[in-house]
């Protein structure tokens, strides 16, 4: 709730500009991780990044994600989540998802996750009029990898 606070904060009437409203939000965040138990540091951090996504500025919620996934690469949810709050960015980001579908999807993951990656990635490539073809390649190219 405090981060969320600190995003649709306004001083006397008028909006605090966005340096501002993000250096709030990163000390909100740094005394949340301080008092929150290590276990829901991820949780904390990923709904950060939401908020940010939603009712911040979208560069500092991608900070945020490109952090916690640097340390737990293979963690899809956090990927998915991720990748949910690019495609919702509209049409001039699709250049951003599809370069992270690209990185996801060249993680070395079980076989089931990455069905599901793919699986995803060719329906939004179908739904945005994109090149479905590469999505079945790397698939192919995956499955040739694993030796199936």
């Amino acid at each position: 709730r405090a981060v969320r606070y600190r995003l649709e904060e306004k001083s006397d009437g008028d909006d605090i500009d966005a340096s501002e409203k993000g250096e709030r939000v990163k000390a909100t965040l740094d005394r949340a991780l301080k008092s929150l138990p290590s276990s829901d540091h991820i949780k904390m951090i990923s709904q950060t990044g939401l908020l940010e996504f939603k009712k911040g500025d979208p560069e500092r919620g991608r900070g945020l994600f490109e952090n916690i996934l640097r340390n737990y690469p293979k963690r899809l949810d956090l990927w998915s989540v991720y990748l949910d709050q690019e495609i919702a960015q509209g049409h001039e980001n699709e250049s951003r998802a599809r370069s992270l579908f690209e990185r996801c999807t060249h993680l070395t993951l079980p076989a089931k996750k990455m069905k599901f990656l793919f699986k995803r990635w060719m329906e939004w490539e179908k739904k945005v009029g994109g090149d479905v073809g590469h999505v079945k390649q790397r698939a192919m190219d995956f499955v040739q990898s694993v030796g199936g």
